[in-house]
């Protein structure tokens, strides 16, 4: 059975997922792209850690 764990896990990879796309399809740079991406992606890392940690 899922919980919130497992779903803070599986949407980790979405924002860098987007980010290499819009690289790949805008002249947005490869680094700055992935680096906004990975900012994006810890910010469930961060609520999950921190805000509301498993028990």
């Amino acid at each position: 059975m899922a919980n919130e764990y497992d779903a803070v896990l599986a949407v980790l990879p979405i924002p860098l997922l987007a980010s290499g796309l819009l690289a790949g399809a805008t002249a947005v740079s490869t680094a700055v792209s992935l680096a906004v991406g990975s900012l994006l992606a810890v910010i469930p890392l961060l609520y999950t850690l921190f805000v509301a940690p498993p028990t």
